[in-house]
């Protein structure tokens, strides 16, 4: 089986480098991603107190951020759209700017799952967020979203949190990898594993930007290293840290960074339980 395999996008419509694939893979991010800048603010000021609750859109006004994600969501939409018109099975997970429901926050603009409307009446997407799915001689498991490791893996982070609340968090986790963990049993034929993020603590997750209030950590997703880990699935698809764009082997499996931008493709070709070809282009 034969697929293309595009990155992170962030609103721009891709170039595809390649032809006569069978299928499209697509990790998320979708959405333009303008509103970069104050989410950094904001993280930065609560990385220097620890004590600090200030979110994104309290430093420029609901009203103003409401427009902004409009904005960013019908970006995304259009990339969608485009992709549904290539009429190939396009296989895609929200990414961590794809305004998924987020039903903790106090924006009440936040609590709504705007990812429905990005994927609503495209009959070629096909979203894989916590779902199996067979596709013939292969089994796709999809977990979307994560920008992180899932709980907490560096000492600044886990003091943002009290007691409790990491408690919550491990609960929240456990409950995840379990729901993750049942596809994993459950396949008979060889995975393609989807994650919006790399595995975490790989030479694909280091961010390597110095604009980046976390420069120098590693911060892929805990549950894809630990589902590849136990599972050994033949290709772990993510992408996420825009600064790698290679592919990094895990004793059976090839995790995959596919980078980011409008002007990267990534072909992987799939034979039994083997990799027949895998190239990476960027122009």
């Amino acid at each position: 089986m034969k697929f293309l395999i595009i990155g992170d996008l962030h609103g721009n419509r891709p170039k595809l480098y390649f032809k006569e694939f069978d299928a499209i893979i697509a990790p998320g991010d979708f959405c333009s991603d303008a509103l970069r800048t104050v989410m950094f603010q904001a993280l930065q000021l609560r990385l220097k107190d620890p004590k600090s609750k200030v979110m994104w859109w309290e430093l420029i006004s609901r009203r103003k951020a409401q427009a902004m994600i409009d904005k960013s969501r019908a970006d995304g939409r259009k990339i969608l759209e485009y992709l549904n018109t290539l009429g190939v099975p396009v296989y895609v997970l929200p990414g961590n700017w794809d305004w998924t429901k987020d039903p903790e926050s106090k924006f009440d603009y936040l609590r709504k799952d705007h990812w429905k409307f990005l994927i609503k009446g495209l009959n070629n997407i096909h979203d894989m967020h916590l779902r199996f799915l067979d596709i013939g001689k292969f089994q796709l498991i999809g977990h979307g979203v994560t920008s992180g490791p899932e709980y907490p893996q560096h000492k600044e982070e886990l003091a943002r949190f009290t007691k409790g609340q990491l408690v919550q968090k491990k609960k929240k986790y456990e409950q995840l990898y379990s729901q993750v963990d049942k596809f994993f049993k459950k396949a008979t034929k060889p995975v393609i594993f989807l994650t919006h993020n790399v595995p975490f603590n790989t030479p694909i997750d280091a961010i390597t930007d110095v604009r980046s209030p976390r420069y120098g950590y590693h911060f892929g997703s805990l549950l894809a290293r630990e589902m590849i880990d136990k599972h050994q699935p033949l290709v772990c698809v993510g992408a996420h840290m825009h600064e790698h764009f290679t592919s990094h082997q895990m004793d059976k499996t090839t995790a995959i960074n596919a980078g980011f931008g409008s002007n990267v493709n990534v072909w992987l070709e799939v034979e039994g339980n083997k990799i027949k070809k895998l190239e990476f282009k960027r122009r």
